[in-house]
């Protein structure tokens, strides 16, 4: 029998046994009670608050979280300040196009865009709907571009297509492969692809029946899928057959990235990091911390920058060359 977005959460963090693990209930999608009419509030603390994406131009750094937070950093993290934002509802996604065009977007069904590289905010797009939050952004560029959201929501500014579901499961995450496809994932393991820019979508059988929080397309042609309970899948023939990953951890995978010299490294709940030189094998650390970590950038060659439940942590090289137990995919 499965489980509800709710349920399959609690069980989550159960298992992990730490009420800390707010990320993975946020991440689906429980409504604000906040109105989204109101402007976000200056936090002197709001570096260490629950923070839930982060998109990364060049030296400029826009990171969103709780309670309508946005931060800023144009030097590369060296430095933070906070934007002016009209809501106080939970944003949970942002993406950069370059020229200054930004979006972010989350509870309410909102979406809200910036085009002086995520100073100010106006909002585009709001919902009567609450139960329905938007969970990530996916931008070809200033003018084309897809949201994905509860109950297999998908928006788009030009024609897109609409993915309705009858078993009502959220979208969690949209990825672009090199050869331009998108990926979407979701609940019950849900895994859809398309080839025309999100006009249309084709559902493709997937190896799991839990939810996924993400999906990476490294450059060797790959597709790598996670979700809860440190399930991790990747497919070399464009999802058409999937293999499992060991990853020797139970924790729930909630973000990613591919670095610019091809390494891969995917996060989650109890501090849970992921290092992999090519993409089917993995090593396993967990940060001192303990703390959930929902999405990575790259600062630089010898530097990540991490958001989620402990606010906004850096992570050096050294670090992650000390990942240990090694992981083997399972053939």
């Amino acid at each position: 029998m499965r489980c509800d977005a709710g349920a399959a959460a609690s069980m989550a963090l159960a298992r992990a046994g730490r009420l800390a693990q707010v990320a993975v209930l946020t991440l689906l999608a429980q409504p604000t009670a906040l109105n989204a009419d109101l402007w976000s509030e200056a936090m002197p603390l709001a570096r260490s608050s629950l923070l839930l994406d982060v998109a990364k131009e060049a030296a400029r750094i826009i990171v969103v979280g709780e309670r309508g937070q946005i931060l800023l950093s144009s030097d590369r993290a060296a430095s933070w300040q906070q934007a002016e934002v009209p809501t106080r509802s939970t944003l949970t996604a942002v993406e950069m196009v370059g020229g200054g065009h930004a979006w972010a977007a989350g509870h309410d069904g909102l979406i809200l865009r910036s085009d002086d590289g995520g100073l100010t905010w106006s909002t585009q797009r709001s919902s009567d709907e609450p139960d329905r939050p938007l969970l990530d952004l996916w931008f070809a560029d200033e003018n084309h571009g897809l949201a994905v959201g509860a109950y297999m929501l998908l928006l788009s500014t030009a024609d897109g297509g609409r993915i309705d579901d009858p078993d009502g499961a959220h979208a969690n995450a949209i990825a672009e492969a090199p050869d331009g496809s998108l990926y979407v994932v979701g609940e019950f393991g849900q895994i859809l692809r398309s080839d025309d820019r999100g006009r249309s979508w084709r559902r493709l059988e997937s190896p799991y029946e839990g939810s996924l929080f993400g999906v990476l397309a490294p450059d060797d042609g790959a597709i790598l899928v996670f979700g809860l309970r440190g399930h991790l899948f990747r497919s070399d023939d464009r999802g058409a057959s999937w293999r499992k990953i060991a990853t020797g951890t139970s924790a729930t995978l909630l973000g990613g990235l591919v670095r610019a010299d091809g390494r891969i490294v995917v996060a989650g709940s109890d501090g849970a990091l992921l290092v992999s030189d090519d993409g089917r094998s993995f090593r396993l650390q967990h940060r001192p911390d303990r703390q959930a970590i929902v999405a990575l950038v790259e600062l630089d060659p010898t530097e990540l920058l991490a958001v989620g439940e402990g606010g906004l942590t850096r992570i050096p090289n050294d670090s992650l060359e000390e990942a240990s137990g090694a992981t083997t995919d399972a053939r």
